[in-house]
C-alpha cells in the first residue's frame, strides 16, 4: 500500500514503510512503528509509559485511544517508605530537576492501548507487526547523534539500576554515537507478547512481577493493573479556515489549548503578515499570553469536568479573550512548569485515506525496570507539569492529564495534515505554529515543520535561531523578557508531520530535525 510516514528515528519510519509494503494499512504501520520506537527511541518513549493514538479510517471515522497512565494505588495503602527522589539534569543552558524512583511510576498504558488499536483496526498478524522491534532489540541499534545526546542528558536515570547499566553502559560508561545498544530482554518480552497477546502484560505472572518490583516503595497494585483499560474518546473538533481540526480532548490539556488559540486567531488575516515578521510575532505572543491566562482562570481547575470544552470554547469565553488579545500590551506572568518533553510522535497517511497520529512517552523514566523484561517504567508521578497540584495528589484510578495532542486536520473530508509533537508545555505552541505555517502561510511541509519557532513560557519569550532579532522590537517596547536561542533545539518540540494533497493522490511529509525526524514513503 502507498503511504507516507514521519517519525523520530529512521528505523521507526522504516518499520512503518515495511508494513505498508506488506499490504498493511496506516494502523498496522503505526502499531508496528510504535513498537520499534520503544526500542530505537528509548530515551523518549517506552512500553512502560503511555500515550494517545488518534486514528482516522477510510470510511471517515475519527477516534482517539487514550492510554496515558493512571494514578496507582487502588486497593492499596500509601507506603510510609516512598522510593521517590529528585535528580538534576544538565541541559547546558539550564539545569532541571525531576523526581524518579519506584514511587514516580504510574500505571503503564502503552500495551493496553496498542492492543485495542490492533484488535479493531489492524489487518496483519501481531507477530509480523512486532518482528522489526524484536530484531532491533536483539541485534542492537547503532546510536545516532540525537539518541546519544538524549541518553547523555538522562544518563543518571538510565543507569540508576543494574538493568539500566547493562543496557546503556555495558562497559562502565554510557554508550556513545556509533556504538550499538542491545536489549535482549526486551526482545524476549516482545516475542512472548507476539505469541500470547499484548494484554498478557496485565495478567498472571507479569502482573505479579510488576507488583513485586514496584509495590514496595511505590504505589502500583494488582488492582491497578488488572483494571487498567484504554479509553476510547471522540476527538475535540473545531473549524479553522475551511478545515476541521481534530485533536486530543480533555482530560488532556494540549488539544483544547491548541483549539482555543486557533479560535482566537481565526478572525485575523495571517496571510497578510509576513511569516515571523514583527506584527506576526507580536500577535502570536499576545495569543500565547492570553491562552496562558485562560488556562489558569478557566481551564486547569476544570480539566476533569464534562462540560469543560463547551465552556472553554464557548462564544462568550472566546469573545472575552479575543478582546484581551486586542488590548494586550503587558504580558500576564503565569509561568508554565516546564519539563524536557521526553516524548516522541509519528504521523502516517495511506492512499486509502486511513491516517494515524500517535504520541507516546515514558516521561524521563523512573530509573527502574520490571525484572528480566528490559522495560523501564515511567516517572509520570514525578513530572511537575503532570502534577500541578502537587506530587501524588490524584485519586487512585484517575487518568493523568497530559499536554500531548495528536492532531489531524481535515479538508474536504480527507486528512490533509497529520501531526503531533513532544516537548512538554511547548507541544501546543509547536503544533499551533506548524498548522498556521501550512494553512495560513502556505509553506511547503518541510519548511513549515523546520521553520524557526517561538514560545512564551509565562515569563520569557523564547525565539529560536532564524527569527530576526529586529522583528522582536515591538516586544522589547513592552518590556517582554526575550531569550534568543543560538540554534534550533529539541526544546521547541518535534512536530513529525504527514500531508495529503489532491484527494490523497499526492502524499508527502517532514520529520522535525530538532528531534532527529525522518520522513519515508511507501510506493506500495
Amino acid at each position: 500500500m502507498k503511504g507516507v510516514v514521519s517519525a523520530g528515528h529512521e528505523l521507526t519510519a522504516k518499520t512503518a514503510v515495511e508494513m505498508l509494503e506488506m499490504g498493511g494499512n496506516a494502523f498496522d504501520a503505526a502499531v508496528a512503528a510504535t513498537f520499534s520506537s520503544f526500542v530505537c527511541e528509548p530515551a523518549l518513549t517506552g512500553i512502560g509509559g503511555g500515550g494517545f493514538f488518534m486514528g482516522h479510517t477510510k470510511d471517515n471515522k475519527t477516534v482517539v485511544y487514550d492510554f496515558f497512565p493512571d494514578m496507582p494505588g487502588k486497593g492499596g495503602k500509601r507506603t510510609d517508605e516512598l522510593h521517590f527522589y529528585p535528580i538534576s539534569m544538565d541541559f547546558t543552558d539550564t539545569v532541571q530537576e525531576f523526581h524518579v524512583g519506584k514511587g514516580a511510576a504510574a500505571v503503564p498504558g502503552s500495551l493496553a492501548g496498542l492492543s485495542q488499536v490492533y484488535e479493531v483496526h489492524c489487518t496483519l498478524p501481531l507477530p509480523t507487526l512486532l518482528s522489526p522491534a524484536i530484531s532491533y532489540a536483539r541485534n542492537g541499534i547503532v546510536l545516532n547523534k540525537q539518541q546519544a545526546y538524549f541518553n547523555s542528558i538522562l544518563g543518571a536515570i538510565l543507569t540508576a539500576s543494574e538493568e539500566g547499566r547493562t543496557i546503556y553502559a555495558p562497559h562502565g560508561k554510557l554508550l556513545k554515537e556509533g556504538e550499538r545498544l542491545f536489549n535482549p530482554d526486551m526482545a524476549n518480552t516482545l516475542e512472548f507478547l507476539a505469541t500470547e497477546g499484548l494484554h498478557a502484560f496485565y495478567e498472571g505472572d507479569w502482573l505479579a512481577s510488576i507488583v513485586d518490583a514496584f509495590g514496595e516503595g511505590g504505589f502500583i497494585t494488582e488492582e491497578d493493573l488488572s483494571t487498567y483499560s484504554a479509553r476510547v474518546r471522540s476527538p475535540l473538533e473545531v473549524d479553522y479556515h475551511g478545515r476541521k481540526v481534530y485533536t486530543n480532548p480533555p482530560p488532556s490539556s494540549g488539544g483544547c489549548l491548541i483549539a482555543f488559540s486557533l479560535k482566537l486567531l481565526e478572525t485575523y488575516n495571517l496571510a497578510s503578515m509576513p511569516h515571523n515578521s514583527c506584527a506576526y510575532l507580536k500577535l502570536l505572543f499576545d495569543v500565547m499570553t492570553v491562552t496562558n491566562e485562560a488556562r489558569g482562570a478557566d481551564f486547569n481547575h476544570r480539566v476533569y469536568d464534562e462540560d469543560l470544552v463547551h465552556h472553554f470554547l464557548s462564544n462568550d469565553t472566546l469573545s472575552r479573550y479575543r478582546d484581551k488579545v486586542k488590548e494586550s500590551t503587558q504580558p500576564s506572568l503565569m509561568p508554565d512548569v516546564s519539563g524536557t518533553g521526553n516524548t516522541t510522535h509519528l504521523s502516517i497517511i495511506d492512499n486509502e485515506g486511513n491516517a494515524a497520529s500517535v504520541t507516546t512517552s515514558n516521561g524521563e523514566g523512573c530509573g527502574y525496570f520490571i525484572p528480566g523484561t528490559g522495560i523501564m517504567l515511567n516517572n509520570m508521578l514525578g513530572e511537575e507539569d503532570i502534577n500541578p497540584h502537587g506530587f501524588h495528589s490524584h485519586e487512585p484510578g484517575m487518568r493523568l492529564s497530559s499536554m500531548m495532542a495528536p492532531t489531524i486536520v481535515m479538508k474536504d473530508m480527507r486528512p490533509e495534515l497529520v501531526l503531533g509533537s513532544g516537548g512538554s508545555n511547548r507541544i501546543r505552541n509547536a503544533i499551533l505554529q506548524v498548522i498556521l505555517n501550512v494553512i495560513d502561510h502556505g509553506l511547503p511541509v518541510n519548511e513549515a515543520v523546520n521553520a524557526p519557532r517561538c514560545h512564551w513560557d509565562g515569563e520569557t519569550f523564547h525565539a529560536e535561531k532564524g527569527i530576526n532579532k529586529d522583528e522582536l522590537d515591538d516586544l522589547k517596547i513592552h518590556n517582554v523578557s526575550i531569550k534568543n536561542w543560538s540554534q534550533q533545539n529539541m526544546y521547541f518540540g518535534g512536530v513529525h508531520t504527514a500531508v495529503s494533497h489532491n484527494s490523497g493522490k499526492l502524499l508527502s511529509g517532514a520529520g522535525d530535525a530538532r528531534r532527529g525526524g525522518v520522513c519515508l514513503k511507501s510506493d506500495g
